[in-house]
């Protein structure tokens, strides 16, 4: 290969994952501008596109259901199970609701600005330390 085939190659790989941050970024732009609050319920134990744990989630919004998936990134393999039928928040889009995230985590309700409520703190033993 050429070096000015690599420096093309390269230039198209850098602006991919340019467009790729820019979208993340604006999708958390548009749920923290236009971001309701609601309920949520993990109905399954899920993968991701990489095969690694997560969870499928379920919500309401004028009485259209919307469904997710939600990382289990951190939560520890043995405690998956705690989360199935469990009632989490969600955040969503109000101009759109398929635009939505459901918080698991610790680090995802403070990447939210919340706190961790006192009635999911058994969240805390799910997850790895």
């Amino acid at each position: 290969m050429q070096s000015y085939e690599k420096a093309v190659m390269m230039a198209f790989v850098l602006i991919f994952l340019a467009f790729g941050f820019w979208n993340g970024k604006q999708r958390a732009n548009r749920l923290y501008e236009n971001g309701y609050w609601t309920t949520g319920i993990v109905v399954e134990r899920g993968t991701d596109y990489k095969g690694r744990l997560a969870f499928n989630y379920e919500f309401y919004v004028d009485g259209k259901r919307y469904f997710n998936q939600a990382s289990g990134i951190g939560i520890r393999p043995g405690a998956y199970q705690e989360f199935i039928g469990k009632s989490l928040p969600v955040i969503y889009n109000s101009k759109d609701p398929s635009e939505n995230d459901m918080s698991l985590r610790p680090g995802d309700f403070s990447s939210h600005g919340r706190e961790l409520p006192d009635s999911l703190f058994w969240i805390l033993d799910c997850v790895e330390k």
